[in-house]
């Protein structure tokens, strides 16, 4: 998989979890939740370099879409 194709994961799952949040459904984040959780381990199956917890920071909006995750602590 290409940088893109995780950016297209990323912001699909990130919308998906803001119409949830917005809709104050806890079903509906809990899924979207578990959904983006289990996509992270297969995802690390699929590249040992992937970066779970910048995945889910983007997903959850905390993160730009198009960030980097750091690399020994350096954001880029």
């Amino acid at each position: 998989m290409t940088r893109k194709d995780y950016i297209l994961l990323a912001n699909t799952l990130r919308i998906a979890h803001n119409n949830a949040a917005h809709t104050k459904c806890q079903e509906a984040i809990w899924t979207v939740e578990q959904l983006a959780s289990d996509m992270c381990s297969e995802l690390k199956r699929d590249n040992t370099r992937f970066n779970r917890e910048h995945f889910l920071a983007v997903v959850h909006g905390t993160k730009e879409l198009h960030s980097h995750p750091s690399r020994n602590g350096v954001q880029s």
